[in-house]
């Protein structure tokens, strides 16, 4: 043992560091890089003779067979043998190299796994793509097993619920009733999962994304007016979410599950029988379209199918949840549009008008321009909006024509979610589908505040404007009780609820209840202008069977309300539920509601700058070639479907622990050919505007952006020999010097990249 205690310190500093790479001489550096050329070379002339040297070899063979008088045959299957060998042996090699690179880095599976299946052109499920969505095969193997038991069930949602409403859409489906329903042996499967964390979630609330798909050989029968028909190959494929809510500390430990669908579902399927009548146009879309309507009508959000798992938890927070907020649209001007009207004197005009359709059941009409194709509207209307993340604003120009079908002057699209992000948007718009145009429009994103003291600047913003107002107030209308008796001589009676609120023509009705246990469970959004003055009517009346046919019915009053708005600004978070005792009624008689109301408090502008490209221009849907409604104030009417790919084309993050933000594996995913079926041979690709276009998949996770550059289609031709091109892509971050290429793919017009 040394006598100096830091003699080992001191060895230790004298050894060569084992870890340090040491300094290369001159001359092994040069040894290097003369190696590294070396390799170079041979690998280039490896890879000459691979596509080169077998090639010709393969051709003098041919022409050795050929001189010596040898069948043709011989020569095609032996130069056929020789390449499928190679071939072969390529593949073999590389899959041997990814099982060598796997087990040296495990973390290189999934990226393995992708090449693979890329370069055999088969598709994938979302869950390899997007790590937050997963794949729930045990799941499928529970309901291959309940699916006997399932069916059943199903059948009485058909007979019980889509059957009366596919009556009540149309008089010609009066007779309409299903006669035989076997949904076949194949179940429906879940391609992917995604379960929303903690921060995209209320407290008291767990919140999945389900992709379903339903392929399946069923045979449902249906009767139409005596007519028999058959329904087969039933193809349903579905964003579906549920909510479990509210969290209990006690079995069951979740008080009720609803369960809607994101998206209109795509359904299809094929008509035997006398079905066939259904393939007159005309037909085939009233029957598709009354099945989509009662779909919709009934699971699409915010419709929600709930089911209580506990008995005293109240249902309606679940149901009916406050909104999102309010968007204030201004309709301002346009200018070049395209003129429509040809004139004998003078320049040619346009009478434009525009369309303005906020998801499913709010549109707009401004009023009519007369001959000009630079118009001024400077008009401004509220849109209450109950699903930020899903909702479109879809913008129709039109020119008016009094003899024929009104001629489109452009359409524009902008996802609700973009001016929610910035709080302000006011941008000239492009319009698409036509030559020229542009439309000049102003968004604000007002939340709902529960705090009264935001309510004196609300009102002094909306005295500024027609059509806008100040606050919103929400009215759930549980039921009434105790009511007078009804008319003796009357056997049969229905009991409604009618609302009468200010600045709205037409009162709020609620359905038609049994008389003796009128139970509505209706929920009622109305914009109000001013909390402090206005007031809200309540009525309930006794309805007669045979006065229910006639479109104006007054009925009898079982009991009245007044009730005063400004009670509400008094209150602790503006809201109130209770038991209303009614008035004109007996003393007992009461009315249980719960009032709440929110005052719109403007976002102020942030986030970035709003960019061009978020403008979703796409063709105009079917109902655009039709002549709309001459309506000059908001309407409630049900929007045709648009597509699907709208709802996911531009994704984005939302920042709020209190609001919920979109799943951007599912929405990406949700109708990709990998997670679903392959798409129908009917369904058109998006268009490419003549200059080819490209696949992306865009994701945020834990602040990287991950763009996958997959492939590009029907790009346009740049060479000088006039035949093909080299592309490659370039992704460039806005406001930021930081810019990505691909790979370039020598002389193709359909490359495929699969490049992160």
């Amino acid at each position: 043992m040394s006598d100096n205690p830091d003699s080992g310190d001191h060895n230790d500093r004298l050894l060569p560091d084992s870890n340090k790479p040491t300094e290369k001489s001159m001359g092994e550096k040069v040894s290097t890089v003369f190696r590294n050329v070396l390799q170079t070379r041979t690998d280039n002339i490896k890879d000459w003779f691979m596509n080169y040297g077998i090639k010709s070899s393969v051709g003098v063979l041919c022409w050795l067979f050929g001189s010596m008088g040898m069948s043709v045959l011989w020569i095609f299957i032996g130069a056929f043998s020789v390449l499928y060998s190679i071939e072969k042996f390529h593949k073999k090699r590389k899959i041997t190299e990814m099982f060598k690179t796997v087990t040296e880095d495990k973390s290189k599976l999934v990226e393995a796994v992708k090449q693979l299946h890329m370069e055999n052109s088969s598709s994938l499920p979302s869950w390899i793509y997007y790590p937050d969505v997963e794949k729930v095969e045990w799941i499928n193997r529970i309901i291959r097993q309940l699916w006997p038991s399932i069916q059943g069930y199903v059948k009485d949602i058909l007979s019980e619920q889509v059957g009366p409403s596919i009556r009540s859409s149309s008089g010609l489906l009066g007779g309409f009733k299903f006669t035989d329903m076997d949904l076949g042996n194949i179940p429906p499967q879940l391609v992917g999962v995604k379960v929303y964390d903690e921060h995209q979630t209320r407290s008291d609330e767990i919140v999945l994304d389900m992709q379903l798909v339903y392929a399946s050989q069923c045979n449902i029968g249906v009767s139409v007016n005596y007519l028999n028909a058959g329904l087969c190959d039933l193809d349903f494929r579905a964003l579906m979410r549920v909510e479990m809510s509210p969290l209990l500390s006690k079995s069951p430990f979740i008080g009720a599950v609803a369960v809607s669908f994101v998206h209109d579902p795509k359904i299809d399927f094929n008509l035997t029988n006398l079905a066939n009548m259904f393939d007159i146009p005309g037909f085939d879309s009233l029957l598709r379209g009354a099945i989509r309507d009662s779909v919709r009508g009934i699971m699409v959000y915010p419709e929600k199918y709930v089911l209580k798992l506990v008995p005293d938890v109240d249902i309606s927070y679940l149901k009916f949840p406050l909104p999102d907020g309010v968007l204030r649209v201004h309709v301002i001007k346009a200018k070049h549009l395209m003129a429509k009207d040809t004139k004998l004197f003078g320049p040619n005009k346009s009478d434009p008008y525009v369309i303005v359709q906020v998801g499913r059941n709010f549109k707009h009409r401004t009023a009519v321009v007369a001959e000009d194709v630079n118009p001024e509207w400077n008009e401004t209307f509220d849109v209450i909006i109950e699903d930020i993340w899903h909702s479109t604003i879809n913008i129709s120009l039109y020119d008016e024509d009094i003899l024929n079908t009104d001629d489109s002057l452009g359409t524009a699209s902008l996802a609700v979610r973009s001016v929610y992000q910035r709080g302000v948007v006011e941008e000239w718009i492009n319009l698409t589908q036509v030559k020229k145009g542009s439309i000049l429009m102003k968004f604000e994103w007002f939340e709902l505040a529960h705090e009264a003291s935001n309510l004196d600047k609300a009102i002094k913003i909306a005295e500024h404007k027609e059509n806008t107002n100040s606050s919103l107030l929400s009215i759930y209308v549980d039921k009434a009780c105790h009511l007078p008796e009804k008319i003796k001589d009357c056997l049969s009676s229905n009991v409604q609820l009618k609302i009468t609120v200010p600045c709205r023509k037409d009162p709020f009705k609620t359905k038609l209840t049994e008389f003796s246990n009128p139970i509505w469970e209706e929920r009622f959004l109305s914009p109000i202008q001013n909390p402090k003055i206005d007031q809200i009517k309540f009525e309930v009346i006794e309805v007669l069977m045979d006065e229910i046919e006639s479109d104006s019915y007054s009925g009898k009053t079982l009991g009245t309300l007044s009730f005063s708005i400004s009670e509400l600004l008094e209150l602790e978070g503006m809201c109130i539920d209770k038991d209303f005792p009614l008035d004109n009624a007996t003393p007992k008689t009461t009315l249980n509601m719960r009032l709440c109301l929110r005052v719109l408090k403007l976002k102020e502008k942030q986030g970035p700058q709003f960019d061009g490209s978020e403008i979703m221009n796409k063709p105009p849907t079917p109902s655009a070639t039709t002549q709309p409604s001459p309506t000059t104030s908001p309407v409630p009417e049900a929007e045709k479907p648009t597509p699907e790919s709208d709802e996911y084309e531009h994704l984005s993050i939302n920042n709020n622990a209190h609001q919920r933000s979109p799943s951007i594996a599912s929405i990406a995913s949700v109708m990709s050919d990998g997670a679903v079926s392959r798409m129908q041979p009917n369904e058109r690709k998006p268009a490419d505007n003549g200059k080819g276009r490209v696949m992306l998949t865009i994701r945020h996770h834990q602040d990287q952006l991950l763009v996958l550059i997959v492939k590009a289609e029907s790009l346009i031709i740049c060479d000088e020999d006039n035949s093909t091109s080299d592309p490659y892509v370039k992704v460039t971050v806005i406001g930021q010097n930081l810019s990505k290429k691909t790979k370039v793919v020598k002389k193709s017009l359909n490359p495929s990249f699969d490049q992160r």
